[in-house]
């Protein structure tokens, strides 16, 4: 019971992300379509960017609970560890996904608009991204780690609606912005 009562708000809060997440590609279906490449690459950076933040909560719960970072905001030896190990592990996947990602658009021939643009854009807008959940990860931990909550009931589903939200709308942003 304890479990669905500390669940339900944040289904119901990722509900409503995935909701606005949804109608904010919907309406900007014909600035991506000029931009097709991002079509094929879109679901791919959702998941990446939220499996990484879904391993930052289980790091941080972790050392919370076995007392390996203090619930204190606090800069510490074992949080620049795993940023900057996360932060690797994030750039050489999105390499990965970018080069299968264009490899597969030219095999099926998907017309790629200046692609050095586009890499630029996809990677800013990850790093970007990365950042603000890494700290926002950061302070809810220990926000929820001192009131006694398990962070993992709460982060987890919210953080990856947050990210099927964040991702598309800072590419949209981007593309506005620079192309």
């Amino acid at each position: 019971m304890k479990i669905f009562k500390e669940s339900i708000i944040i289904v119901i809060l990722s509900s409503l992300f995935g909701l606005i997440s949804g109608t904010l590609l919907s309406s900007n279906e014909a600035l991506l379509t000029t931009i097709p490449i991002l079509l094929l690459i879109i679901p791919a950076l959702n998941s990446l960017i939220g499996d990484i933040s879904t391993v930052l909560v289980s790091r941080l719960t972790t050392h919370l609970y076995i007392g390996t970072l203090s619930p204190k905001i606090q800069k510490s030896k074992r949080l620049k560890e795993d940023f900057f190990g996360l932060l690797i592990t994030l750039i050489l996947s999105l390499i990965a996904l970018l080069l299968i990602g264009y490899i597969v658009g030219i095999t099926i021939g998907i017309k790629i608009v200046n692609p050095f643009l586009i890499i630029f854009i996809i990677t800013l807008t990850i790093l970007l991204i990365f950042i603000i959940m890494f700290a926002a990860l950061f302070f809810s931990a220990i926000f929820l780690y001192k009131r006694g909550r398990d962070p993992n009931n709460f982060l987890i589903p919210f953080l990856t609606s947050l990210a099927d939200f964040l991702t598309p709308l800072f590419l949209i942003l981007f593309i506005i912005i620079f192309i």
